[in-house]
């Protein structure tokens, strides 16, 4: 990110809104860095994918309309500063899905009291997928060495078992009884807390489901988000 300037688009590409000379020490950069982890509100771009009313932020941004956003919540699990070169400050962020980097850079430059926008972005981590493993197009005979199954991508996803009857419902349409889950990849603690998404194994280690656990009348439960059709029987 950039300080000492905020832009209409929090990016590089953006009107430039004001300008305000960045004294920032790295004391202060590590402060508001702290203060940024955790769960909290962030409020969408205009220029985002976000529909309203059935369209696009950006399409409504790019013929000069601004319209009020609902402050949606994120967590940002890590801020890592990498380096410093005033103005420009490179770090690295873990941060939840639905997280808009460039608002990041925004509400720190905001902090800060100087303004910042985001100059670059690179996506080194999605889940288990890493930037290191990919291949570039021109080595594209190499793909079917990286082709990975469905259980192998999803294995950063904590995991429940089922019993085979439970399966074999859950293929038909059935949502997932409690009573008929045999195995919990996490402590009770952590289930406790767990608002992420599960995969769903049979007692045979097929992998049939993806299921997300929400409270349900005070006690967890499983709610499915999709079933998979791989050919079982």
């Amino acid at each position: 990110m950039v300080l000492g300037a905020s832009t209409s688009t929090q990016d590089g590409e953006g009107e430039i809104l004001r300008r305000t000379e960045p004294r920032v020490e790295l004391r202060e950069l590590d402060e508001v860095f702290e203060k940024f982890l955790g769960i909290q509100e962030q409020i969408p771009p205009m220029v985002s994918a976000k529909r309203y009313r059935g369209r696009r932020l950006y399409q409504l941004f790019r013929q000069g309309n601004v319209i009020e956003r609902t402050p949606q919540k994120v967590e940002i699990k890590k801020l890592e500063l990498l380096s410093c070169d005033m103005p420009r400050v490179s770090f690295r962020a873990i941060c939840s899905s639905g997280t808009y980097v460039r608002t990041l850079c925004h509400d720190i430059g905001e902090a800060l009291g100087c303004g910042a926008y985001m100059s670059h972005l690179v996506r080194v981590r999605i889940g288990n997928f890493r930037l290191n493993d990919a291949l570039s197009w021109d080595r594209k005979e190499l793909f079917h060495q990286k082709v990975q199954s469905i259980s192998e991508a999803l294995s950063d996803f904590p995991s429940v078992v089922v019993t085979r009857w439970m399966g074999r419902g859950i293929r038909t349409g059935r949502q997932i009884m409690s009573s008929e889950v045999t195995n919990i990849s996490l402590s009770p603690s952590e289930i406790a807390n767990a608002e992420g998404t599960f995969r769903v194994f049979d007692e045979d280690g097929n992998l049939i489901a993806l299921a997300k656990v929400e409270p349900a009348y005070g006690v967890r439960e499983f709610k499915l988000l999709r079933v998979f059709n791989l050919g079982l029987h």
